[in-house]
């Protein structure tokens, strides 16, 4: 991809995060589904959780990161429109590691990256957010030395690692959505937000287009809209449900002994 045609793809992918019409991503995990969801999708995100199944490996940074920006590499020249990556914690714990580590998937067409604040040392435990403030200011430089305007989604973790009280943790998400934002994040991504009203003061309190994910008890899209949501994520559901599709439909012919529709080339 060249350079020019990156970087149109990063405006177009900032822009589609717009207040009363959410982006909606339907999470890919390999070129194949990419492709799928591109033809009826103005962009593509992955899900770390759902590439590392895919690839073998638990999530949390165990999928190598040579394979991963391999696979970034073949998604972005399969698909013609904006690709950004779950970079789960950077690949390291240092500003310098994630820097290095965003600046490959750059290298490798993705114009939006999401980076998390809950994974250190191979453990899910929140870390301090000026450590993570520095992770995405170094991303940001590394970004802007290649002259992309890379989508920063900063991922921060309370209520995934139940830091206390909803309220506690509608606090500290809100502390830490505006030190990212000071330090370049474009948007701030909150698993685990599931009530209708925290996820509206949530958006009242930051400053960053909020990203909420998909599980249940998450208000339906149209609900997410009118609060002010601009982004929403389907993460590893897809994914789970492919597989739940495949498993019965194996299922179902080991049983049957017959090819059902699978011989049939537009099913």
């Amino acid at each position: 991809m060249d350079a020019k045609t990156q970087q149109q793809y990063a405006e177009t992918f900032h822009g589609l995060h717009k207040k009363g019409d959410p982006l909606v991503l339907f999470n890919a995990w390999d070129v194949a589904t990419a492709k799928a969801i591109a033809k009826t999708s103005p962009a593509i995100a992955t899900s770390s959780g759902a590439v590392a199944s895919a690839l073998g490996y638990a999530d949390g940074e165990n999928a190598p990161l040579d394979v991963v920006t391999g696979l970034v590499s073949r998604m972005t020249a399969s698909v013609s429109v904006p690709v950004s990556i779950d970079l789960e914690a950077g690949y390291g714990d240092t500003p310098d590691a994630a820097a290095k580590s965003a600046t490959r998937m750059l290298k490798a067409g993705a114009i939006g990256i999401n980076i998390e604040d809950g994974l250190s040392g191979g453990r899910r435990q929140l870390v301090s957010p000026e450590q993570h403030a520095a992770k995405i200011r170094a991303v940001r430089d590394a970004a802007q030395e290649l002259e992309i305007h890379l989508f920063i989604n900063a991922r921060t973790d309370p209520f995934l690692l139940k830091f206390g009280s909803p309220e506690e943790c509608l606090n500290e998400a809100a502390r830490r959505a505006r030190a990212y934002a000071d330090a370049g994040a474009d948007g701030i991504f909150v698993p685990g937000l599931t009530d209708l009203a925290l996820i509206e003061k949530f958006v009242e309190l930051t400053p960053l287009p909020v990203n909420i994910m998909v599980t249940q008890g998450v208000p339906e899209i149209s609900d997410l809209a009118c609060i002010g949501v601009r982004r929403v994520s389907l993460g590893p559901w897809p994914m789970i449900a492919a597989m739940r599709v495949i498993g019965e439909a194996a299922a179902e012919v080991a049983a049957s002994k017959q090819y059902g529709a699978f011989l049939q080339p537009n099913a």
